[in-house]
């Protein structure tokens, strides 16, 4: 989902985007549910797959984001180097309530719960492009 939505915001920018997950099994396209929400929203899943993230994808990245506290812990303790500059996904959430918190996982809940991931993202994502063209 987030991917999609970077995708998207990233619009003609000459970066590249990938998405890796601890727990990702390799070249997985999302789940059934993100795809209805993305085509629901006039997204596109297509070309969107899991990769598992490894050393190699830590270090071919400039800026890593994270979806959760403890994969932003985890990404500092085995890639202490790499992944130092490593930030929350809602550190940039312009919604108090999501500010700095985990984003949920859905798989296995309700489409309740696919919105609410979508709206988190959807917010933070922007934000942290906006970011990034400051930076550059």
């Amino acid at each position: 989902m987030a991917e999609a939505i970077c995708r998207v915001e990233l619009e003609s920018r000459p970066w590249e985007l990938s998405s890796a997950g601890f727990f990702s099994d390799h070249a997985m396209p999302p789940v059934p549910e993100v795809l209805a929400l993305l085509k629901l929203r006039g997204l596109s899943g297509d070309g969107c797959t899991s990769m598992q993230l490894n050393k190699a994808v830590v270090k071919s990245s400039t800026n890593i984001y994270a979806m959760t506290k403890m994969h932003l812990a985890t990404l500092k303790r085995q890639f202490p180097k790499q992944a130092a500059e490593a930030r929350l996904v809602t550190e940039f959430s312009t919604l108090s309530e999501y500010r700095d918190q985990d984003v949920p996982d859905p798989i296995g809940g309700d489409q309740a719960a696919f919105e609410e991931v979508f709206a988190i993202l959807n917010d933070a994502i922007p934000q942290i492009i906006d970011d990034l063209d400051r930076a550059d």
